[in-house]
């Protein structure tokens, strides 16, 4: 959310945060409301017991 963007990122922070996934932009909200609106919908009908990150690929 904007209100932990400005409470706790820091140039430093995105620095680190960045140097540890493999995708370069920002995880937002919408990124991980995506994937749950894919779980909701008739076309993960056939997903069983997986897990999906959401994470950019953090390392």
């Amino acid at each position: 959310t904007q209100r932990q963007l400005s409470l706790w990122l820091n140039e430093e922070a995105i620095a680190n945060i960045q140097s540890g996934q493999c995708l370069p932009d920002k995880i937002m909200a919408e990124d991980v409301a995506r994937m749950v609106l894919f779980l909701a919908s008739d076309d993960s009908a056939m997903c069983t017991a997986q897990e999906f990150k959401v994470d950019a690929g953090w390392d």
